[in-house]
């Protein structure tokens, strides 16, 4: 899912700003997993440097963060900036060593409070390569593809008037550019008072060998309860879903050595589930 493709429905949620930014603060770090992790304060240090500027940090309890929100973010505030998670791998070529960090703060709520930055590590320490402004990367897995260079599959939410939109897409964390695809994208209208109300969530997903041809496939596990249309509430429980015990389901998208496709079962269930009220 690219940002840009919600660039319309997104300012429409400008007034929730203030709320979204507290919640998204508490949650973004207990959320961090898969091959995001989240590095020791040493080398939180030594990535943040590169990404706040020699002086401008800020390291506390064990939380390194900038004084003030980089020049090459869309902040404007003056303090701000935030490590969530790293993941290093060789992205760009191989046999290089990178790291591409989610970062936090510096943006607004249009731009999913944050971005990711891709560092490259040189005999003179890390580097800042670009910056990834929108691109959330604290749910990640990580995969060789047959050019020994690694991608990734991430996992990302954005909330807005009360509708939850999770998507599933792979990262080509080229030279020049970085390339997202979706694999995956569902929605939630739970908190929109808009009934009939449906709750589809994108529950894990992980590498497995699932033809037995050597390469990693990506199983995901989605959930999915949906109210019926016909059902009766009175005004006053026009905000209260009475959603089923949710089905689950397992979509399976096959590795070519380069990016995944789903099988047939799983283009049948994406229909189903990718359906929107």
């Amino acid at each position: 899912m690219k940002i840009s493709n919600f660039l319309g429905y997104l300012l429409l949620t400008a007034t929730l700003i203030g709320a979204q930014s507290v919640i998204a603060t508490k949650t973004l770090a207990q959320q961090v997993s898969k091959d995001s992790i989240v590095p020791s304060q040493k080398d939180a240090f030594a990535l943040m440097q590169s990404i706040c500027g020699v002086g401008n940090i800020n390291s506390t309890k064990g939380k390194v963060s900038c004084k003030t929100c980089p020049s090459f973010t869309g902040s404007n505030t003056s303090s701000g900036g935030s490590l969530i998670s790293v993941i290093y791998g060789s992205f760009t070529k191989s046999n290089v060593r990178e790291a591409f960090v989610d970062f936090s703060d510096c943006e607004p709520h249009v731009h999913n409070w944050g971005g990711s930055v891709l560092l490259r590590k040189t005999s003179k320490g890390w580097s800042r390569v670009r910056y990834e402004q929108g691109l959330r990367s604290f749910q990640c897995l990580k995969f060789a593809t047959s050019t020994s260079r690694h991608s990734l599959v991430c996992k990302a939410s954005y909330t807005g008037m009360g509708n939850e939109h999770t998507w599933l897409n792979t990262v080509e964390i080229g030279s020049t550019k970085t390339i997202t695809t979706d694999l995956l994208k569902v929605v939630s209208n739970t908190g929109s008072c808009y009934p009939p109300y449906q709750e589809v969530q994108i529950v894990d997903f992980t590498l497995q060998n699932a033809n037995k041809d050597g390469k990693k496939d990506l199983a995901v596990r989605v959930s999915e309860a949906r109210e019926a249309k016909n059902t009766s509430r009175s005004n006053n429980k026009r905000c209260e879903p009475r959603l089923p015990k949710p089905k689950f389901h397992r979509l399976t998208f096959l590795s070519n050595g380069q990016s995944f496709r789903p099988t047939t079962e799983t283009v049948r269930l994406k229909k189903l589930i990718e359906n929107t009220p």
